[in-house]
């Protein structure tokens, strides 16, 4: 697990990424001097186990009400925004792709990162924002939802959904374009911005409205360990239909697909015994998805899962009804990531091989980790996304 340090025009810093949000942890390393070191170099990991700070710490008693959910929860350390979605061209290419906006408080003040990728079955790219509320180049306002990092952004003209998502290597900016603009003009616009990065690439998604928002847990308190206050508020949406167009290998193409959001706050995230994550978002037919996520532990596991109707029902999982076993590694030179699993629910009726289909989606924003598209067989067949962390 490597750390990369970055210095901007800002501020030095250090990031990382759960459902991401290994990134900002490093933010507290940064703010007590960008060249210290210690112990936790050799796993970076062990820095989500840190309790320090006066922040609130989420309670069963506490009740999610929309749209209030969605806004910053900023009385908590941490919390993220989280989107991928499985994208097919008019012409059957598969792509996958990844945006996620983080906040981390280091004492009174609020940082913002984002990671975001673009994938297909052989290659991926994958880019990175980050500021403050303060420095003017962070703005989330609520009612209707609108986050804005730099040039990536989330609109939406309601609470959250329906939405328009853009982000990239390069943003391919339309928004200096007057009415009188022709697709000729744009395509010189793009094409100078290609020039500068052949690996230039980009995501423009629309993203339908959902009726049901899914409260993961015990109604939206997600547990994440056995016997220790760890815990997370934190709810979901598997079903967003997808249109938009992707920027790849030189050219727009129009894709579609199923978009899932993830959306969590809270303020710790390991206990010291446990050492990172799998992470499983599946659709098993067109009104079910099943999420299960495993955390990993040097003492004893921690397993939930849930699976969702399009109507709204939500039923648990708890580590009983799941048995998830690492099949293989292979695909990548070190062999550091699994590569297929063995999923099974006997209660649910789900029995099914879960395979990697690209090795090379690993994100290296801080703490590494890695976050792409997989397919499976067996009880059912169908395509979601895998992440995992902490595999040294």
């Amino acid at each position: 697990m490597s750390i990369v340090i970055k210095k901007t025009h800002r501020w030095c810093m250090v990031s990382s990424a759960m459902a991401l949000f290994v990134a900002a942890l490093f933010f507290v390393v940064a703010m007590s001097g960008c060249n210290k070191v210690d112990e936790r170099e050799n796993n970076p990991l062990k820095s989500l186990a840190d309790t320090s700070g006066n922040f609130a710490l989420p309670n069963k008693s506490n009740k999610i009400t929309f749209p209030a959910a969605h806004a910053p929860h900023k009385a908590y350390r941490q919390e993220w925004w989280y989107l991928t979605a499985n994208l097919t061209t008019d012409d059957g290419q598969i792509f996958a792709t990844q945006w996620t906006l983080f906040r981390r408080a280091v004492e009174q003040k609020h940082w913002y990162f984002a990671h975001a990728a673009l994938a297909n079955n052989n290659h991926h790219l994958s880019a990175y924002r980050d500021g403050r509320e303060e420095l003017g180049n962070v703005v989330i306002n609520t009612e209707p939802f609108d986050a804005r990092i730099d040039d990536w952004r989330w609109h939406s003209e309601r609470s959250l959904l329906p939405a328009q998502l853009s982000y990239g290597s390069h943003l391919l900016d339309d928004n200096n374009k007057d009415d009188n603009s022709t697709d000729r003009n744009n395509e010189q616009r793009n094409k100078l911005n290609i020039e500068q990065d052949k690996n230039s690439w980009q995501v423009r998604l629309n993203l339908s409205e959902q009726a049901h928002y899914y409260l993961q847990g015990e109604q939206g308190f997600s547990q994440k360990h056995h016997q220790l206050n760890i815990a997370s508020h934190y709810y979901s949406q598997p079903f967003i239909d997808v249109q938009g167009d992707v920027f790849w290998q030189n050219k727009w193409q129009k894709v579609s697909g199923k978009a899932w959001l993830d959306r969590e706050w809270g303020s710790r995230m390991l206990a010291a015994d446990q050492q990172g994550w799998d992470w499983f978002s599946l659709r098993l037919d067109n009104n079910t998805a099943l999420m299960v996520y495993r955390i990993r532990s040097e003492q004893r596991d921690y397993l939930y899962g849930s699976v969702m109707k399009q109507g709204g029902d939500i039923r648990t999982l708890s580590e009983i009804d799941v048995n998830l076993v690492e099949v293989k590694k292979a695909g990548r030179a070190d062999g550091k990531y699994p590569q297929s699993f063995k999923l099974s629910i006997i209660r649910e009726g789900i029995d099914i091989d879960v395979n990697v289909v690209n090795p090379n989606q690993v994100m290296r924003f801080g703490i590494e980790y890695f976050e792409g598209m997989v397919t499976f067989s067996g009880s059912h067949q169908g395509e979601g996304f895998l992440e995992m962390t902490g595999y040294q």
